[in-house]
C-alpha cells in the first residue's frame, strides 16, 4: 500500500498506522467506528486502550496526509478520497468503460482498457496486512483481477487476436490454479492454434487437480468446450457472455460493475462420489486380515495422515509395536518347537495374536464407516469459507453451514452458529446437548456472534472445547 502527491511518495508512518489507513480505505467516504478499526487492525490482541491507539494513528495519518481528509464525526473516522485517487476504484472504472466498448461491438478497444487496467496491479493487493477483514479484501479484489484477465481473454479470442494468448494464460492458471474460468480460456486458445492434443491435456490435468485438491470435477462449461473439441464442433470459440451471470451465481453482481463469475461454483464444492468411503472401507477391513494382522498398522497410518490427529498417530504405533510385542513372547519361549505341550508364553502369544488380528479389522472397519475429518473435507470448509468472505448474502443462500437443508454443495461439514438449530450445534466435536441448547438461547436474546471465539467470550465454551469445535464453525448474517 503506498500513497503519493503529485509524483511524490507520501511517507505513512508505521505498520499500525498504515493498517488504520487500509481500514479506512476500504470504506472510503463513509464513517468507521473505532471498534471496527480495532478487530480489523489487532484482532484477537487488542490494546487496552483502543481508542486512544486508534487517534493516536489518525493524528499522524493527518500530518501524512492532511488534516481536512480525516474527520471525526458521530459513526466513526471518515477519510475523504477524491475521484481517481484510489486506484482500486479507477481499476473498476477501467473494467466498466471495457464492458461499454464491448457491448458496442468495439472489441479491440476494450481488450486494450482492460490491459491498461491490468497494468495498475503492482503485487498482491494489502500486501503484508494480517487478519479475516484485510484477508476478506485482499481476496475480493483478487477476485476482480481474475475476472477482468478472463474478460481480456475473451475479448482476444473474440477479435482472432491470439498471438502469445497461450502464454499468457498459461501464466495465469499458475497464479490463479482454482479459476475455472482462465483453463477454459486455455482450451479455447489452444484449439484456436491447432493445438487439440494440448487443450485436451489441460483438462485432463485440471480434472486431476480438482478431484486430488476438492473432490470434484470440473464445471459444466469447461466439461461443454471438452466435448465440443472431441466432437470436432468447436470451430470457434463460445461467444463470450460477460454482462450475464452464469446460471450458478446466487446473487447478481451490482450495477455498473464488471463481470466476474462467482469464484466457487457449484461443481468446485459438488459432494463427492460414495465409491472412495466403500473403497476405504474395504481397505481397512482386508489389510488387517488378509495380513493375519501384519499390516493392520498401514490403515490406521492412512487414517492418521487424512484426519492429522495425534491419537490415530498414536493407535497405528500401537498396532506397529504390538508386532514386535507377540514375537518377543514366542522367543522367550523356553520349549521346543516341536513339543506337544503349550507353553504359557505361547498362549499368551497366540491370544494376542488373535486379538491383534479380529480387533484390528473390526477397528479399521468401524473408523472407516463413521469416516471423520478428512484434509479434502479441511479443504472443502477452507473454500466455503473464503466463498463466505467474498459474498456472505449468497453463501447463506447456497446453504453454508446448514447441515440440515437440502443443498446442492458439500461446504465439508460446516455448521453455521447464527442459522444452524441446536440439534445441528449438538453433533460438532466439542459441543454437546446441554452447550447447543445454551448457545441457541444466547443468540437468541444476546445477539449473532461475529467469529466462533465469542462462544469462549460469552462463557458457553471453554477454550478446550473451543478448540476441538472451531474447525467446524462458521459465523454467517443471522436470518432472523
Amino acid at each position: 500500500m503506498r500513497a503519493f502527491r503529485g509524483p511524490d511518495p507520501v511517507d505513512l508512518g508505521p505498520a499500525k498506522q498504515r493498517a488504520v489507513l487500509a481500514v479506512l480505505l476500504l470504506s472510503p467516504g463513509r464513517p468507521v467506528p473505532t471498534h471496527r478499526i480495532v478487530d480489523a487492525v489487532w484482532g484477537d490482541e487488542p490494546p487496552e486502550n483502543g481508542a486512544n491507539v486508534v487517534q493516536k494513528y489518525v493524528a499522524g495519518l493527518r500530518r501524512a496526509l492532511g488534516r481536512e481528509s480525516l474527520v471525526l464525526s458521530a459513526g466513526g473516522y471518515t477519510l475523504a478520497v477524491g475521484e481517481g485517487a484510489l486506484d482500486a476504484d479507477v481499476f473498476r472504472a477501467e473494467l466498466a468503460r471495457a464492458g461499454t466498448e464491448q457491448r458496442a461491438g468495439r472489441d479491440g478497444a476494450a481488450a486494450e482498457i482492460v490491459r491498461a487496467a491490468l497494468t495498475l496491479w503492482h503485487g498482491d493487493a494489502l500486501d503484508g496486512l494480517g487478519g479475516p477483514v484485510f484477508e476478506a479484501a485482499r481476496t475480493r479484489l483478487a477476485d476482480d483481477r481474475a475476472g477482468a484477465w478472463e474478460l481480456w481473454a475473451d475479448l482476444r479470442l473474440a477479435t482472432g487476436d491470439d498471438a502469445g494468448l497461450v502464454g499468457e494464460l498459461t501464466r495465469l492458471t499458475h497464479e490463479f490454479p482454482l479459476r475455472e474460468g482462465l483453463r477454459e480460456r486455455l482450451m479455447l486458445a489452444l484449439h484456436r492454434a491447432g493445438r487439440q492434443a494440448e487443450a485436451l491435456a489441460v483438462f485432463r490435468d485440471t480434472r486431476e487437480f480438482f478431484l486430488d485438491e476438492l473432490g470434484a470435477e470440473p464445471g459444466e462449461r469447461m466439461q461443454e468446450v471438452h466435448r465440443r473439441i472431441l466432437r470436432g464442433e468447436l470451430e470457434q470459440p463460445p461467444p463470450p457472455d460477460p454482462v450475464s451471470p452464469p446460471p450458478y451465481r446466487p446473487v447478481s453482481p451490482p450495477p455498473g460493475a464488471p463481470f466476474s463469475p462467482a469464484p466457487f461454483p457449484p461443481a468446485t464444492l459438488a459432494p463427492p462420489s460414495g465409491h472412495p468411503r466403500w473403497l476405504e472401507i474395504a481397505a481397512a477391513a482386508a489389510a488387517p486380515f488378509l495380513t493375519c494382522g501384519v499390516a493392520a498398522w498401514v490403515y490406521f497410518l492412512y487414517a492418521a495422515i487424512q484426519r492429522g490427529r495425534w491419537y490415530h498417530y498414536a493407535v497405528a504405533g500401537l498396532y506397529l509395536v504390538a508386532l514386535p510385542w507377540i514375537v518377543m513372547w514366542f522367543e522367550i519361549d523356553p520349549s521346543p518347537i516341536d513339543s506337544e505341550t503349550t507353553t504359557a508364553a505361547e498362549g499368551v502369544a497366540v491370544m494376542s495374536w488373535l486379538a491383534l488380528w479380529l480387533g484390528s479389522t473390526v477397528h479399521g472397519i468401524i473408523l472407516a464407516v463413521h469416516g471423520g475429518d478428512t484434509r479434502s473435507a479441511r479443504t472443502r470448509r477452507e473454500m466455503a469459507r473464503r466463498f463466505a468472505a467474498l459474498d456472505p448474502a449468497a453463501a447463506a443462500q447456497a446453504g453454508i453451514g446448514r447441515p440440515d437443508l437440502i443443498r446442492y454443495l458439500d461446504d465439508g461439514g460446516l455448521v453455521d452458529l447464527n442459522n444452524a438449530p441446536p440439534e445441528v450445534l449438538a453433533r460438532v466435536p466439542g459441543i454437546g446437548p446441554a452447550e447447543a441448547h445454551r448457545i441457541g438461547l444466547d443468540r437468541h436474546y444476546t445477539g449473532p456472534y461475529r467469529q466462533p471465539a465469542d462462544l469462549v467470550t460469552r462463557g458457553l465454551l471453554t477454550p478446550r472445547r473451543l478448540r476441538r469445535a472451531a474447525s467446524w464453525l462458521i459465523c454467517l448474517e443471522s436470518s432472523t
